[in-house]
């Protein structure tokens, strides 16, 4: 449902006609399936790795990011690293949640009237990078749990350990590469307002 509602307020016009737009969405696509591939972890279902759906999110906007998050998943499936029975809870744990995170903290950066560079950098991209780790966390946490997969001890033992070591790597290269695109190639942030931060 959240990939047809995507689907359904794309931009597809924009889409079919910006071809700089379409390399940029195919490299992220690549760099999402390899970035997805490399996890951490013991126990099956238990592994953690870097989302990288900040920055997705910030720069293709919410649409062309639950895409991406969708085909990364549909790649990881044919080079055999996931099941396909789990791509709908993988695209919520590791797509859904983490976009829904960066699209409240920056609906509230505009409510705050924090148009700065540097709140649009730290605030949107760097926390909200971490906030997304610990909300997937959080939700994958009540799945397993709930289920009867595994024990919450299991879970905090054998899970929440990695998460605060890739919680602050993650806000970091999230929160580096939104830097470097909004100071080289602002327009390519399609959630950053140039001329309103800057003024």
């Amino acid at each position: 449902m959240v990939l047809i509602a995507a689907w359904r307020f794309m931009d597809w016009q924009n889409l079919s006609s910006n071809a700089g737009l379409q390399h940029r969405f195919g490299f992220a696509l690549v760099l999402l399936v390899c970035i997805w591939s490399i996890r951490a972890g013991v126990h099956e279902g238990l592994g953690i790795h870097f989302f990288m759906v900040t920055a997705l999110h910030l720069v293709f906007g919410w649409q062309l990011a639950i895409s991406a998050v969708f085909l990364s998943l549909i790649g990881m499936v044919w080079i055999g690293t996931e099941a396909w029975q789990g791509i709908g809870l993988n695209g919520w744990i590791s797509g859904v949640v983490p976009i829904l995170c960066t699209y409240g903290l920056w609906k509230l950066q505009r409510r705050l009237d924090l148009f700065n560079p540097f709140a649009f950098i730290f605030f949107v991209a760097f926390l909200g990078a971490i906030v997304s780790v610990l909300a997937s966390g959080l939700l994958m946490t009540m799945v397993f749990t709930v289920a009867g997969v595994y024990e919450l001890d299991t879970v905090i033992e054998q899970f929440w350990i990695f998460v605060p070591l890739i919680a602050l790597p993650e806000a970091t290269l999230n929160g580096m590469f939104v830097a470097g695109l909004i100071v080289f190639k602002p327009e390519w942030v399609a959630l950053y307002d140039e001329e309103r931060h800057l003024n």
